[in-house]
């Protein structure tokens, strides 16, 4: 059990990410700017895949932080 309490206290200090230095983060239906290159957020994704009994942590992620850009096109 102390594990499974240290594995949660540990993705709550880790969190999502809602921007890179290469700007912010966007969601499923949102238009991406056309001089970056976006990639899938694994980190957001692990965090929305460890709290999915609550339900909306997958849902900000896939609605606000799904995709983060990652360089210049």
């Amino acid at each position: 059990m102390k594990y499974v309490i240290a594995l949660i206290f540990a993705a709550m200090l880790v969190g999502c990410s809602s921007h890179t230095e290469y700007g912010p983060c966007v969601g499923l239906g949102e238009d991406k700017n056309p001089n970056l290159v976006y990639k899938v957020s694994a980190q957001n994704i692990a965090v929305a895949i460890i709290f999915f009994e609550l339900i909306l942590p997958p849902m900000f992620v896939a609605v606000d932080e799904f995709y983060c850009p990652v360089g210049f096109k």
